[in-house]
This record gives C-alpha cells, sequence and structure tokens, in this order.
C-alpha cells in the first residue's frame, strides 16, 4: 500500500489516523516500527518471535486509535506495550538464562508501576507529554531518546555528539522541569513515581 504523499502537519496526520485512514497509519507504522522491532528483538533474541509480537503492537495501536493526540503519544504508547508484551511473552516461556534473570529484575522494579499504568496510562501519558512539548527541543530530544527509545547516555552522547556528562545533566534537568510543571496536578504522584523508577533504570 502506498500512502499519499504528505500530511500538511502532524495533528493533520493525527487526526486522520484517530479517523481510520489506513494511509495515515502506514505513515506512522513506517517512521515507528524499526525502533519497536528493535526493542523487542533485544529482549527476546529471536527475529521471528519479535517480528509477531511486533505486529501485535501496532494491531494495538491501531484499536486505540482514536486515544493519541500527538506522535510522541504514541511513541510512549508503542513502548510500554511493548515492554509488557516481552515481559508476557518471557514469562510465559519460563526462559532460565541470563536474560530471565535480568527480566526477573526489571519486572521486580517495574511490575506495579507499569501494570497499573496499563490502566491509567493515558490520562498519566497525557499530562507528561504535555508538558515534555514545552521543554527546550534539545532537551526534550534526550528526554524522547531516553525515556522513549530507552537508550543509556552514552548512546545518546554518541547520537547527539555530545559528552555523556552533557546528557546525564540533560535528564536531571527534564525531571525538575517536570516535577515543577506537574507538582499542582492530578496524578503527580503517581507520574513522579513512574519517572523516577525510569531515570534509575537507565542511569
Amino acid at each position: 500500500m502506498k500512502p499519499k504523499s504528505t500530511y500538511h502537519n502532524q495533528l493533520e496526520l493525527i487526526q486522520r489516523f484517530a479517523k481510520g485512514d489506513s494511509d495515515a497509519f502506514f505513515i506512522i507504522y513506517k517512521q515507528l516500527h524499526l525502533p519497536i522491532f528493535r526493542f523487542v528483538q533485544k529482549w527476546i533474541g529471536s527475529t521471528e518471535d519479535a517480528e509477531e509480537l511486533t505486529a501485535d503492537i501496532f494491531f494495538k495501536l491501531w484499536n486505540n486509535r482514536d486515544r493519541f493526540e500527538t506522535l510522541d503519544y504514541i511513541r510512549a504508547f508503542l513502548h510500554v506495550a511493548a515492554k509488557n508484551s516481552c515481559i508476557n511473552f518471557l514469562k510465559q516461556l519460563k526462559v532460565k538464562n541470563v536474560r530471565q534473570k535480568e527480566l526477573d529484575d526489571l519486572l521486580y522494579k517495574d511490575a506495579e508501576p507499569y501494570f497499573i499504568l496499563e490502566e491509567v496510562q493515558e490520562e498519566l501519558l497525557k499530562l507528561i507529554y504535555g508538558e515534555v512539548e514545552q521543554m527546550p527541543p534539545k532537551m526534550k530530544e534526550i528526554f524522547m531518546l531516553s525515556y522513549v527509545e530507552g537508550l543509556k547516555p552514552s548512546e545518546i552522547a554518541v547520537r547527539l555528539n555530545l559528552n555523556t556528562q552533557t546528557i546525564q545533566n540533560q535528564k536531571a534537568n527534564a525531571i525538575r522541569f517536570l516535577k515543577s510543571a506537574l507538582a499542582d496536578k492530578l496524578l503527580f504522584s503517581a507520574t513522579l513515581f513512574w519517572l523516577e523508577l525510569a531515570l534509575h533504570e537507565f542511569f
């Protein structure tokens, strides 16, 4: 299927996607498929299984297409869905190896925020990404690479041609920015808990 040429802006793309426009979905899929596939493949190892899980994740995105307001929100939704899919897949296989140990550690740390987040993630992510949109461009870029794509500071530093300390400083600044912006808003305590767990995970 070949998509229409282009949409005038991201808002139009999201609006058309929400209405069930398959061309808009194709554009989103083409842009976001590879990072999600690589994330899943990194966790479960099998290329064939990763392809199947990734397809299921994007099917879930399509079924929830009327819930998203920005492309960043879609990225966050896909990341959470991918992480939960990997956890469920490896739990079912009962893999007994080093990767399972890493997954057990991840599940122990993240079980509460990620499985509760599955129920409240829409409102929570709207709060977070509404404020992320207000960040300075470089801070926003580093935040998205870290918390959405899951890159480590050293990996972000290489991609952006910056030193690792600068990346760590910008991540810390992003957390302070969100703490301040969300301090008086509903669900702040849950939001802060999730962000601080993610901060420990990726530092």
